[in-house]
């Protein structure tokens, strides 16, 4: 695999996708696409958008064979995007986590033909639903899990962008798939370090919120949180509010607020985590797994498009075709990168997982 277009690239993820990409993948020439067109990370810009991505396809036939759409929020049809990837021969992943979406990539790629001419597609490859189906494979054999519950606390220090910012609020105050408002009130949970974060429920990305274990589908629910309580109790609040903007109307309130936004961040960490919980039938937690950055949380949800990268430069996929993450990377391989990266993985309860642990986690 010679080169790797990441579009989106002068957003928030899309730059970091940049940034890891030169970091992990060497000897793969990265070209950073965006609207704009400007450089990225010391990489050179190209001006392209996901409209008329058709035209630089066709530029690189058989030289750019990877491509991370990074353009968040995913509030638009990526078909066209999909099937001019599908026709140059261009394995596609995303960072995406609307249900809609990630739908709509996969009938794209099936309709394209994608596993008659190879191609990979993998939508979906960023925290949700991606690395949650992935990580929780580690309880696939164990019939006793009824539930999963996936807790993601985000550090408010992170860079954030307008197209982050937008993605994060629009579900705020909007069913979820059993009919519960995300963000319609707030829970308290204590973390490994002693200290209590509150946490929103939050849309999972699974088609009727649940995942698969093994054979089975199991319900899963995903609370999204801050390091800093009152920016969860702020929303908790504003929720009902912005459930009632138009898009147009939450992009303009999310491009004023994101000066302010960026001025308060510096009151926060940087730290970020994800817990999953594996839970019984009675809702009693059995086993959970804790992925933890102290620094650079961002470089988490970031990290699994470029892991299908990765797979891909060792060799041709075993199937190809519509895929999810799992089907392409493994729990072993994804722990062992996540060291490698330099976060924390860990796992406790009365049958943790078998992975290796950093010592200063214990």
């Amino acid at each position: 695999m010679r080169t790797l277009i990441v579009l989106g690239a002068t957003g928030t993820m899309g730059r970091r996708v940049v940034e890891l990409a030169l970091r992990t993948l060497p000897g793969v020439e990265v070209v950073a696409a965006s609207r704009s067109g400007e450089d990225v990370a010391g990489v050179r810009g190209r001006a392209v958008s996901v409209e008329d991505f058709a035209s630089l396809a066709r530029e690189t036939p058989g030289t750019a064979r990877a491509v991370v759409n990074a353009v968040g929020p995913y509030d638009y049809d990526p078909a066209r995007l999909v099937t001019a990837c599908v026709e140059a021969g261009i394995h596609y992943t995303d960072l995406a986590e609307e249900p809609t979406f990630l739908a709509a990539a996969a009938r794209a790629a099936e309709t394209a033909g994608a596993a008659e001419r190879g191609v990979v597609v993998v939508p979906g490859a960023s925290t949700v639903p991606g690395l949650v189906q992935l990580l929780a494979r580690t309880w696939a054999k164990r019939d006793d899990v009824a539930e999963v519950r996936a807790w993601l606390s985000l550090g408010s220090r992170n860079p954030v962008g307008e197209g982050l910012l937008v993605g994060l609020l629009r579900p705020l105050g909007r069913p979820t798939a059993d009919g519960t408002l995300a963000f319609e009130r707030s829970v308290a949970r204590t973390a490994a370090t002693g200290k209590v974060l509150r946490y929103g429920r939050y849309p999972t990305g699974f088609a009727a919120d649940r995942l698969r274990l093994g054979d089975r589908r199991v319900p899963v629910r995903f609370l999204v949180g801050f390091d800093r309580a009152p920016i969860v109790s702020a929303l908790v609040a504003t929720a009902p509010v912005l459930a009632r903007l138009s898009d147009a109307e939450l992009r303009r309130l999310a491009r004023a607020a994101l000066p302010a936004v960026r001025a308060l961040s510096r009151l926060g960490t940087r730290r970020g985590s994800l817990v999953l919980e594996a839970r019984d039938a009675e809702g009693r937690v059995l086993d959970t797994l804790e992925v933890v950055a102290e620094r650079e949380g961002l470089g988490v949800p970031a990290s699994p498009p470029l892991w299908v990268v990765r797979k891909l430069r060792e060799g041709p996929p075993p199937r190809a075709g519509a895929l999810a993450l799992d089907d392409v990377v493994s729990f072993d391989e994804a722990v062992a990168w996540l060291h490698e990266a330099g976060y924390a993985v860990c796992g406790s309860g009365e049958r943790a997982p078998t992975i290796p642990l950093r010592p200063e986690t214990l």
